[in-house]
């Protein structure tokens, strides 16, 4: 597996982490930008904590958490170029990083491997919302 780590976007990486996102095959909505200047104005939002994610030193996407509707929610968007691995190791590093709970995630519905991703890390399914489906890792007991 290849070292993954994530660091906090800066403006050297946007031009990369904005092409992983583009050609990612990730159904989150809230990854979805229509061109560069959108993406620019997202990273840039004080509400939005976005890091990039590192593969072997390269930029390969965004990991994010920001507020939603008074609830904390994240966001991953990954180059499919990248090992079949990135994503999961991404956002456990993303939901270790993040401490508020529960922390939701929304992804398409058709997006499986999203879903499983999720499921890996320890998210259960929430509530459907249209097309797109509600994801929580609540709290634990300790």
């Amino acid at each position: 597996m290849p070292h993954i780590e994530l660091r906090a976007l800066d403006d050297d990486d946007r031009d990369a982490a904005f092409q992983a996102v583009a050609a990612s095959t990730s159904g989150w909505p809230r990854a979805a930008f229509d061109d560069r200047a959108a993406f620019d104005r997202w990273a840039g939002d004080v509400t939005v904590d976005a890091r990039a994610i590192i593969e072997d030193g390269a930029v390969v996407g965004v990991a994010a958490a920001l507020d939603v509707d008074g609830d904390r929610e994240i966001l991953l968007a990954v180059a499919p170029s990248s090992h079949d691995d990135t994503s999961t190791e991404a956002l456990r590093l993303l939901t270790a990083q993040e401490p508020e709970r529960p922390l939701y995630a929304c992804v398409s519905a058709t997006d499986d491997p999203s879903h499983a991703v999720l499921a890996r890390i320890g998210f259960v399914e929430h509530e459907r919302d249209g097309d797109d489906v509600v994801y929580v890792l609540p709290p634990t007991l300790e």
